[in-house]
């Protein structure tokens, strides 16, 4: 009986650290993402909504960070889990070309190295393979909302560059 509830007690310590891992990679790309914004905005303010997504901007430009659209997993060629968040910018209420931040944990650091401006919606990242759906169409284009009219596709971060994998 002991040894069974030694066994449960461990079970629930293992899983408690990996969710505070979790949070502390959502908590760090989180900050990355403000502190990237603030350093493309002037003047800005902050406000947070009840489920979490921060707006945060100026008179001109605003960017929407839902922290339900952070996707962490391995992405470089180290074993440390890596992140992308996705980040929604307007100009007036005109939404503009998605920003996507690839942010690397170098030694247990989580660090900004890449911006990728796309349409593309990351789906998720497994086994350094980033699955996104990106669109058949223009923005311009009335098709470009149109939800058959989008591609999935899979790309692989080599040299700091996100490169498609054809399959």
């Amino acid at each position: 009986m002991r040894l069974y509830l030694s066994i449960f007690i461990l079970i629930l310590f293992l899983a408690s650290c990996d969710n505070n891992t979790e949070n502390k990679i959502r908590e760090e790309v989180l900050a990355i993402a403000e502190e990237y914004v603030r350093g493309n905005l002037s003047d800005t303010t902050k406000r947070v909504m009840d489920n979490g997504i921060m707006i945060i901007g100026n008179e001109q430009k605003m960017y929407v960070i839902d922290p339900g659209n952070i996707y962490a997993g391995l992405i470089d060629e180290d074993k440390l889990e890596d992140a992308i968040i996705s980040l929604y910018p307007f100009q007036g209420n005109i939404e503009v070309t998605t920003e996507h931040l690839v942010i690397i944990n170098n030694t247990g650091r989580l660090t900004l190295i890449r911006t990728l401006e796309s349409d593309m919606k990351i789906i998720a990242i497994e086994d350094r393979i980033i699955t996104a759906e990106i669109p058949e169409h223009s923005r311009n284009n009335p098709l470009f909302t149109c939800p058959s009219c989008w591609e999935v596709v899979k790309y692989r971060f080599v040299n700091g560059e996100l490169e498609r994998i054809d399959e």
